[in-house]
């Protein structure tokens, strides 16, 4: 009897070697993320959080040069800075991303029609991920190309960044707390109501084509699972998820790679070439209403909006600017914009870039 009852668990477990080995892929790439980069990193910035920063899209300078070198040099500066503050993220989320892809493969996301409650299942799972709007891009192209609801991945790329219990700690302890309070309640008023509602107004007609890989090359493979009397070899089930896994890494690495080229120049550029003293020493609309849109597209690592914005204060620059910084820089940016542009809607993508940006310019004016 009892060599019967030892037998038992390991003729079972054959029959699940899929989930425990796609569920230990999980535990390790987020155990090394979070506890050797993520979470030492935000702790170390709320160490620094009053520190002066070298630039509003990184905090680190692995190449300097003087403000006197010329321009060109200067931009290729500012984007291999920018390059080397991402690369962790981008890592992370690439390799986290291509095995939400690979999951969804064989068990498709089940989360229903709500769009609203969607959503906020969507933020849920992001406040502890602690990745920035950027890197959250390969995760949610992961999941959509897994053909996961997009109200769910823009929940989690608005909740990431933002609602990070170390990024909300650093918020109310840098900003008055009037800017915090809105902050948090324009966000929450973002996920509940705007951006599912926004989904829902677009999807009136017809539900978004989401683009995935296995739509690209003409098979429809989802949810293929082996009969439930029908137990697998370790080696087999090892080999067709690597497989799987290594292309799904491959099909994200590519575009994440070009966004990041072009991001980093974009950013790089602007940067290096924008007066920024000039700029931000009087606040009138038309000038509101450039610096919203230069935000909204910066794209910008986790919870340096918030050390930037406090650094304005502390230089005694306008609060209008602040606000608008604190709200704006680093929730959206070129790279999630232009994820949305190619994969989802292009109204969508617009659509959200329109709303922060006029946001920006109504906040600098009430602040």
């Amino acid at each position: 009897m009892s060599n019967i009852s030892n037998r038992a668990p390991m003729k079972s477990i054959h029959y699940h070697w899929r989930p425990i080995i796609l569920m230990g892929l999980a535990v390790l790439i987020v155990s090394i993320f979070w506890f050797t980069s993520r979470y030492p990193q935000l702790f170390s910035k709320v160490e620094h959080i009053n520190d002066v920063l070298p630039s509003m899209v990184y905090s680190k300078q692995i190449m300097t040069v003087d403000l006197n070198a010329p321009i060109w040099l200067r931009i290729a500066a500012s984007a291999v800075n920018w390059l080397n503050s991402m690369k962790i993220g981008m890592t992370f989320g690439v390799l986290f991303g291509a095995l939400l892809h690979t999951v969804l493969r064989y068990y498709p996301l089940k989360l229903g029609n709500n769009r609203y409650l969607n959503s906020v299942k969507g933020a849920l799972i992001g406040v502890p991920a602690g990745i920035c709007a950027n890197c959250s891009v390969p995760v949610i192209c992961g999941m959509t190309r897994g053909r996961g609801r997009i109200e769910a991945a823009l929940g989690f790329l608005f909740s990431s960044p933002n609602f990070n219990p170390v990024v909300v700690m650093m918020t109310f302890m840098a900003l008055p707390l009037t800017m915090s309070l809105t902050k948090y309640a324009i966000l929450l008023f973002l996920i509940l109501v705007v951006m599912p509602s926004l989904i829902l107004w677009f999807e009136r007609d017809q539900p978004f084509q989401l683009l995935s890989v296995e739509k690209e090359s003409g098979a429809d493979i989802f949810g293929l699972l082996p009969k439930e009397d029908m137990p697998e070899h370790f080696t087999k089930v090892f080999h067709e998820l690597a497989w799987d896994y290594g292309k799904h890494v491959w099909m994200l690495f590519k575009p994440t790679v070009t966004l990041m080229l072009f991001a980093s120049i974009i950013s790089a550029t602007l940067l290096v070439l924008i007066p920024w003293d000039l700029i931000l020493s009087e606040v009138t609309p038309l000038r509101l209403a450039f610096v919203s849109l230069i935000s909204v597209i910066m794209p910008t690592p986790i919870a340096l909006d918030v050390m930037f914005a406090a650094q304005l204060q502390r230089q005694g620059v306008a609060s209008g600017y602040v606000m608008l910084f604190a709200m704006t820089l680093g929730t959206y940016s070129i790279i999630p914009f232009l994820y949305l542009w190619r994969e989802i809607s292009k109204p969508l993508a617009v659509a959200l870039f329109g709303f922060f940006m006029a946001l920006g310019v109504i906040l600098g004016l009430l602040f």
